[in-house]
């Protein structure tokens, strides 16, 4: 080997060989003699070649047991290395969980937590009334006495607001109190009397043809009126007794939504409506409803209040059980109380559109439930979100269709396409549920899920029975959830 000033290494005998012919260096071109050129010697080792054992059968079977023995080994090494690797994956993943139990206990003591602060706050606030009603009466006596004759300029005017939640508070105080020495009402249907229940009669001709179909329905306290809202846009009055409609309420340019009777209905008691229309009409009964023996053709209600207080569908109504109130609900997520004189004195909303609602049978309280899958229980004196249930957020079909409470004050229906429950609002936790599968198993009905669902589920009024309508009515009773009936 020879290496040139270039710091180039070339092979000595084609570099003279080159240097004859040209003269100059191979690659730059540059002048060069044998006398620049200087000899390299390179003696590198030399690696043996691999022996030839290659050549017979036993030698190539060795070799091959060499190379599985090699992967083998390999494989078992990766093996292990993915057993400690799922170890180590399982023991974060258990931590994780243990982190997660911990913070949702955490955040659920919290909320328990606020939720007693809220309802101390509360009862506070009601117990200091009379004390501040009281002293409030004295200081308008003394300046009463104090100021001149034809002056009584002590006197401050209540509000609408103040008088509602006056007449709420004594009325939660009454009814809790009856509530506690409640007695089964005279008369109430037996478990064995649910038992042998059978269908009476069917009414197959309500509302017209061109638009057929009934939103909504409420009977009167009697169980002889109903009172039904239709996709027709008119509200029915319709007697079991004559089995014929006495009375048809036109008015709402779009369906009806909600329809109730107030106190307890009856032909000489008002009636309210809702509809998608974005309005609810108060009708009061004509003075013949009134009269004895009166004529079917006389018997109606006139419209006297029409309520514009929300800007999208009204889908909900609810009584004030004092029965001088009643609340509407919005899908834009508002609700408001009413006089029956259609005045709107409270208003509040929630940040979920709210699919139905309804009061608390001690009026202090809102039930709401929403179309994403949740029901909330609402403080109206400080509009605030007290409990919030997960109804059928999980679910295919999160709208929650229906809630109703309980006599008892503290058991909470809500209903969804696919799933009733009951709530115990002390505990906030399920008390009994229904799929609907379930249902129609137990049912023994033909239909799938897909051609059924449930519509709605109400308590009785004494608090003992249970009803879930979806293609039938099936009856529970409320003490150990026993069905009854289909």
């Amino acid at each position: 080997m020879s290496f040139c000033c270039s710091r180039r290494v070339y092979e000595k005998r084609l570099l003279q060989k080159y240097l004859e012919e040209n003269g100059t260096e191979p690659q730059t071109d540059y002048k060069l003699s044998e006398d620049e050129i200087i000899a390299v010697s390179a003696n590198p080792p030399a690696v043996n070649p691999r022996p030839p054992t290659l050549t017979s059968i036993p030698a190539l079977l060795s070799t091959f047991q060499n190379e599985w023995d090699a992967l083998v080994l390999e494989t078992f090494t990766l093996k292990q290395q993915y057993q400690q690797v799922r170890q180590e994956l399982s023991q974060a993943l258990y931590q994780n969980d243990a982190a997660c139990r911990v913070i949702a206990r955490l955040m659920k003591e919290r909320d328990e937590a606020r939720q007693a602060l809220t309802t101390l706050q509360a009862q506070t606030v009601v117990a200091g009334a009379p004390a501040d009603s009281g002293a409030s009466r004295a200081m308008e006596v003394d300046s009463a006495e104090q100021a001149p004759d034809g002056d009584k300029g002590g006197e401050i005017e209540r509000s609408s607001e103040e008088i509602y939640f006056e007449k709420a508070t004594e009325t939660s105080k009454v009814l809790s109190k009856a509530r506690i020495k409640r007695e089964t009402p005279a008369g109430l249907a037996t478990a064995d009397d649910w038992k042998t229940a059978t269908q009476q009669s069917l009414v197959e001709s309500l509302h017209t043809s061109t638009k057929p179909g009934i939103v909504t329905i409420c009977l009167d306290r009697t169980g002889t009126l109903a009172l039904t809202g239709g996709l027709d846009n008119h509200a029915e009055v319709y007697s079991r007794a004559n089995d014929q409609t006495l009375a048809t309420l036109k008015g709402h340019t779009k369906k009806i939504t909600a329809a109730l009777w107030v106190n307890g209905g009856g032909l000489d008691k008002p009636i309210i409506t809702a509809s998608a229309d974005k309005s609810i009409r108060i009708w009061s009964p004509k003075p013949a409803n009134a009269e004895q023996d009166a004529d079917l053709r006389s018997i109606g209600w006139t419209k006297t209040h029409i309520i514009k207080a929300h800007s999208s569908d009204v889908v909900g109504l609810s009584l004030h059980p004092c029965g001088e109130y009643f609340v509407s609900a919005a899908s834009d997520g508002t609700w408001a109380i009413h006089t029956l004189d259609g005045k709107t004195i409270i208003e509040g909303s929630i940040e979920s559109p709210i699919s139905q609602i309804a009061f608390h049978p001690d009026g202090m309280f809102l039930g709401i439930a929403t179309s994403d899958g949740f029901a909330k229980i609402v403080d109206v004196k400080q509009r605030q979100v007290l409990a919030t249930l997960d109804v059928a957020n999980a679910l295919e079909s999160k709208i929650v269709t229906g809630l109703d409470f309980s006599e008892n004050g503290y058991y909470f229906a809500s209903t969804s396409a696919q799933e009733v429950a009951v709530w115990d609002l002390r505990k906030q936790k399920k008390a009994h549920s229904w799929a609907l599968s379930d249902i129609l198993q137990n049912a023994d009905q033909q239909s799938t899920e897909k051609e059924t669902e449930f519509v709605d589920a109400r308590f009785d009024f004494s608090g003992k029975y249970f009803a879930i309508a979806a293609q039938n009515i099936h009856v529970f009773k409320v003490k150990g959830w026993n069905q009854l009936s289909t």
